[in-house]
């Protein structure tokens, strides 16, 4: 008998060890209860079962640190700034929230308790660094204190220290190693990769911004890769699939959960060779000469005459018409409006950031950059920013990234004309934090930049008539083209580039021919050759007749791994589109349901469920099926698109069918059966009579009369 049980053991261990689920730790605690305060925290543990809480810290200004993300009050109640408040003006102040439709009022946590119910509750902490003084400019003063407050409560090796500020994180990495550091950030590049790497930092990630062949390689250099925010069970299967041990949710609850196969990871190949690249163009260029797309009324073909800059967003172009002094909107259908943002000091340049933020620019002065427009993605609610750049000259075309209303900020960057300077404003809350000069080795006109991973730092720079230049920590960099980079017979498009990934190599798209026809090339600039991989001929003879200070916007979307859809804005053509793969065209899926929302059988049926695959003839037709509570009474078979479920016990299902990015969901219940059985019948006359236990059913004529006990 006892080597009946040591055998069975042993084989439990065996298939626990092909089996695992990643830490969950609450996002500002939880979603019961105000952000980041104490009864957050409480119901993250309790009611979610999370085992780590995430917060931001913020200093008040007698250095009291507490929970809170913003550098004010005003979301819970108060206009009442942090970092220039009293403790004690703040710490009785009561927060009010409504999430989810419950209305929750707290006080402010502290710091010091946080660590205590994290100590308590045997919970580790992921403390975000948002401190508004300092924080931005790296200034790390106030960190000794918060270590001390982490050694006190005993969690030096539990916590993580968690920011998007990279020289902070190397601040924490070398005067803090036993800390364990996190490295935010909206999706992990092969630069970020090599600097995770050389610090010996976890990248912590957004949903969407890991790809299979990067998880590989931080996994294979020692990594472990946290995303957030994860609130959904295809994100949690997504991630969780790709390694990710630990995910920041709002309220997932880790128990209803499945529990995740061993990773096979040389199915996630490292990076693989990018032989060949598949272009299948979406939608082409009008052929209409001057500088208006297809569909521009011809109307009104005297007034977009400007129509310069473009900045692409869901789907649609935004261009800053600076004769018209308003916005033209042109989507892949050709379609053409005026969305009616309209601004007597509109200039060419438009742009937007990361989050979605478009950005325009709308100073006084037609030559001297000095003020933004703004429309936050958020709500589209319109914002103006006063900016200051260290050296003044007119400039056209600004470019941005990161996020301008995050605690942590983007930047908008400009490359003033006839100055070897690049400048980069720094934007964090939707307010002008100070200006950075990078020199550089090209002075010109219509000078463009390109950013990299929202560092100030590091970008790719370019003018008119010239070749593109990569910038890096000071070092002005060389030609990543070459001198005549988008070969010139006369004179060469102005500017125009993106950088994306594909497959796992970092690939850079730039505009090349003559009289901003439309051409581009696309580099792999993981190869130490920086291959060029295709080359998109340029247009006929049209061309931009109104100022030929001009050039092409670009602009991506990840469909997946392998595969981008590129679109570029050609003053002079209009908009076109091309799919851009290391795999060949395949028809990609747009949709998928199920045959049913709700199905309702007796406990021993079976619910039959069917998936709908929109176009029903799209390639991928691989749907993976599984049943929440996972448990041992019930029984999913699945075939293809069809799945059946089956119960020895009443009780409820939810059925999910997954096709790559897609899912869909049946609810089924298990009922007990309500079979009438044990039925009699006899007739009495005129009377016939139907009994089954108390019940008794009178049938006379057209008259029915029942007696008994309900069933």
């Amino acid at each position: 008998m006892k080597k009946i049980v040591t055998l069975l053991c042993i084989l439990c261990m065996f298939v626990q060890a092909y089996a695992w689920k990643p830490q969950f730790a609450g996002h500002r605690g939880s979603y019961r209860g105000v952000e980041n305060t104490e009864e957050a925290m409480m119901n993250g543990i309790n009611h979610y079962g999370y085992t780590g809480l995430e917060i931001d810290v913020k200093t008040t200004s007698d250095g009291e640190y507490v929970c809170w993300h913003d550098d004010d009050l005003s979301r819970v109640g108060h206009n009442v700034s942090i970092p220039y408040s009293n403790f004690a003006n703040i710490k009785d102040l009561t927060l009010t929230q409504t999430r989810g439709g419950v209305t929750y009022t707290a006080k402010i946590l502290t710091v010091d308790r946080y660590l205590e119910i994290c100590k308590e509750n045997n919970v580790f902490p992921i403390i975000e660094l948002k401190w508004a003084v300092g924080i931005n400019s790296n200034d790390m003063s106030r960190f000794p204190g918060l270590y001390k407050l982490i050694e006190k409560h005993g969690l030096v090796e539990e916590a993580r220290i968690l920011t998007s500020m990279q020289p902070s994180l190397e601040y924490v990495r070398t005067n803090y190693p036993a800390l364990q550091c996190q490295f935010l950030c909206y999706e992990v590049t092969q630069a970020r990769y090599e600097w995770c790497k050389q610090w010996g930092i976890n990248p912590s990630v957004q949903t969407g911004g890991l790809t299979k062949a990067m998880a590989r390689k931080c996994h294979e250099a020692g990594m472990e890769v946290a995303c957030w925010t994860v609130n959904s069970s295809s994100d949690y299967v997504k991630h969780g699939e790709m390694g990710c041990t630990t995910m920041t949710c709002d309220y997932l609850v880790p128990a209803d959960m499945p529990e995740l196969e061993e990773i096979d990871w040389e199915a996630l190949s490292p990076t693989p060779p990018l032989d060949h690249l598949y272009v299948t163009p979406l939608f082409n260029f009008s052929e209409t000469a001057g500088n208006l797309p297809e569909n521009f009324p011809t109307t009104k073909s005297g007034s977009y005459t400007q129509a310069q800059e473009a900045a692409f967003l869901d789907g649609v172009f935004y261009v800053a018409d600076f004769s018209a002094k308003k916005v033209v909107a042109v989507d892949t259908t050709g379609k053409v409006w005026e969305p009616g943002i309209e601004n007597a000091n509109l200039r060419h340049g438009i742009c937007r950031d990361d989050a979605g933020n478009l950005i325009l620019l709308t100073s006084p002065d037609a030559k001297v950059p000095s003020q933004l427009t703004v429309f936050k993605a958020e709500d589209n609610s319109e914002h103006v920013i006063e900016i200051t750049l260290n050296n003044n000259a007119q400039t056209h075309f600004p470019t941005a990234s990161g996020d301008i209303f995050s605690a942590a900020g983007g930047y908008v960057y400009f490359f003033p004309n006839n100055l070897n300077f690049v400048e980069v404003v720094k934007i964090a809350n939707g307010k002008f934090v100070s200006t950075t000069s990078c020199e550089v080795s090209l002075k010109g006109t219509a000078g463009y930049v390109i950013p990299i991973d929202n560092n100030p730092n590091h970008f790719i720079y370019q003018i008119r008539g010239n070749g593109y230049h990569l910038y890096k920590n000071g070092d002005k960099g060389s030609y990543l083209t070459s001198p005549n980079g988008t070969t010139a017979p006369a004179r060469n498009n102005t500017y125009g580039g993106a950088l994306f990934q594909l497959n796992g190599h970092d690939m850079f798209v730039y505009t090349s021919g003559a009289h901003y026809k439309g051409g581009w090339t696309v580099r792999d600039m993981t190869s130490a050759e920086l291959t060029p991989m295709y080359t998109q001929e340029q247009l006929g003879n049209g061309g931009y007749n109104a100022n030929a200070s001009t050039g092409a916007f670009f602009w991506w979307e990840r469909l997946d791994d392998v595969t981008v859809n590129l679109y570029e804005y050609c003053l002079g053509h209009g908009i076109a589109g091309w799919e851009l793969s290391a795999e060949p065209h395949k028809i990609r899926v747009k949709g998928l349901s199920l045959s049913e929302s709700n199905i309702t059988v007796n406990v021993g049926d079976t619910a039959h469920i069917s998936a709908i695959i929109t176009p029903a003839n799209a390639d991928d037709q691989n749907i993976t099926w599984r049943r929440t509570p996972s448990d041992r009474v019930s029984k999913l078979k699945t075939d293809g698109l069809t799945a059946t479920l089956t119960s020895s016990k009443a009780g409820t299902y939810t059925v999910t069918a997954i096709l790559g990015d897609f899912t869909a969901e049946c609810q089924v219940t298990f009922a007990e059966s309500t079979a009438v059985q044990d039925i009699t019948t006899s007739e009495e006359g005129t009377h016939k009579i139907i009994r089954h236990g108390q019940v008794e059913i009178v049938h006379e004529g057209e008259h029915y009369s029942v007696t008994g006990t309900k069933l």
